[in-house]
């Protein structure tokens, strides 16, 4: 008769059911004789796996009740083993970077950095729990950058197609403004061709009678003078129509009108080509303008140059116009250095030059691609300003203002090394640690940027502002106190 249990330790084992138990993926108990059970633990120090039954025997009676290091059961024994001396791998050698038992530490280890795997293992968790921090910040960030960039496309789009009805409206209501302006001046035509036709052709008629009134006058004349060359006195005098001669004078004289020496309406159609040639060019500036907003709409703008080299490629030669120049600033032979003066310069009246403020702004209207250019600023007086501003700032009067202390110019003020953005008599301080004296204005006129940066060994960005420019800007700069000054750097010179 077939054995069908074993006893282990007073237990009875029931081989078949145990052996059900072991799955083709299993790990089996390596106390197990013939059918192996599953194990369920893997002894790290025995270097054995168990099944339950085994792994109490394991714990109480072959080892007095003490407990190993159990852990879940493996079959990868050989890779948790050094293959020298087949001792668990305790310890990680942080020299060469790979785990070791203890044997190994008094071999070729032995002036090593060496440390448990435990603590290694710890410093590793901490590490990855910061990097699962910042791989997670870094996810929600990019998340939330393609949350952005799908609103601002849908909002991009829904505002397209508004632009467009609201496009196809507007030049509508146009048309339409042309239209009845054509069937005005039409009528204007028609209602002056009728009413001068009108008055002519009743002139015409009124001539008409008196000349039928003079060719009859005319008949009975020629009657009288055959009368008077007949030699018959009395029946000439005596006849009615010599009595008429003089009245007959004195009422039908000569006409006395003129025609117009104008008279169609070439000066009309004239006038009517003269507005298509101004409406012409109207719309053409209009629809540069146009062009450029609709360039100028986007929803990814460009990165903000970042280095020098990156900024000289857009770099832009400026010149201060003579004629803008306050009174009070004294500017050098080549127009190319601003000094803040205490007697007034001798400079010809002009409309265009500062009166109130000791400021200038330079020749070139700056719109479309990318500008920059750099000044050096002096060390004396109290402060200079860098900016930019549209043509019409005012400039004299009580009123006129400072760079940045109005809505149509903005400005950086430098007191020494710190530092000011003004716009819409608005200031905003901005803290900075450079000591360079020169200052790097970089300008994106289509994209609406502008932005400040110290320039010496390093450029560093002191200061952007995102704004809609409606029309060109001027290069523009503010002085105060005698001595100070403002020159502009040439960047053409520059290797």
């Amino acid at each position: 008769m077939e054995e069908t249990g074993k006893e282990i330790s007073g237990q009875t084992l029931d081989v078949s059911a145990a052996a059900a138990e072991v799955s083709a993926a299993g790990v089996e108990c390596d106390a197990c004789e013939g059918r192996k059970r599953k194990a369920g633990q893997t002894c790290l120090e025995c270097l054995a796996s168990c099944c339950v039954p085994h792994l109490d025997l394991h714990n109480n009676r072959l080892h007095g009740g003490k407990r190993h290091k159990p852990v879940e059961a493996t079959e990868k024994l050989q890779e948790i083993t050094c293959p020298k001396h087949g001792k668990l791998l305790e310890v990680f050698c942080r020299t060469d970077q790979q785990c070791i038992c203890y044997l190994c530490i008094t071999n070729a280890h032995r002036t090593h950095d060496v440390i448990s795997t435990e603590v290694v293992v710890a410093e590793k968790k901490i590490q990855l729990d910061k990097m699962q921090k910042r791989t997670s910040e870094r996810i929600q960030t990019w998340e939330k950058a393609e949350e952005d960039l799908r609103h601002a496309i849908k909002t991009f789009k829904k505002s397209a197609e508004e632009a467009e009805l609201k496009s196809d409206r507007l030049f509508t209501e146009l048309i339409c403004c042309m239209e009845k302006m054509q069937k005005v001046v039409k009528d204007l035509i028609l209602a002056q061709k009728d009413a001068v036709v009108k008055e002519a052709e009743e002139l015409v008629g009124k001539v008409q009678e008196n000349i039928g009134a003079l060719m009859g006058r005319d008949a009975e004349l020629q009657n009288l003078k055959q009368l008077s060359q007949q030699h018959n006195h009395i029946q000439f005098l005596q006849s009615q129509s010599a009595y008429s001669i003089s009245p007959l004078m004195k009422v039908i004289r000569p006409p006395a009108l003129s025609v117009h020496p104008n008279c169609s309406f070439e000066p009309t159609t004239d006038a009517v080509s003269e507005l298509i040639k101004k409406l012409n060019l109207f719309y053409q500036w209009s629809f540069i303008t146009i062009s450029e907003r609709v360039k100028n709409t986007g929803i990814v703008s460009s990165p903000l140059p970042r280095t020098r080299q990156e900024l000289l490629k857009y770099a832009t030669k400026l010149t201060v116009d003579p004629d803008s120049v306050h009174d009070k600033i004294h500017l050098s032979e080549d127009d190319a250095v601003l000094t803040a003066v205490r007697e007034s310069e001798i400079y010809f009246f002009h409309t265009k030059r500062f009166e109130k403020r000791q400021q200038a702004l330079c020749k070139e209207g700056l719109r479309g691609s990318p500008r920059y250019w750099e000044v050096n600023c002096g060390n004396g007086g109290t402060w200079v300003s860098i900016g930019v501003s549209y043509k019409g700032i005012r400039r004299s009067g009580e009123h006129a203002p400072l760079f940045g202390r109005c809505k149509n110019s903005w400005a950086l003020r430098k007191y020494g090394f710190s530092y000011y953005f003004w716009h819409d008599n608005k200031e905003t301080s901005i803290k900075s640690s450079s000591l360079s004296p020169k200052i790097g204005v970089y300008l994106d006129h289509n994209a609406g940027v502008l932005a400040f940066y110290t320039v010496s060994k390093y450029t560093s960005l002191l200061y952007k502002v995102q704004t809609t420019f409606t029309e060109p800007v001027y290069a523009g700069f503010g002085l105060s106190g005698i001595g100070s000054q403002i020159q502009l750097c040439d960047l053409d010179s520059e290797d």
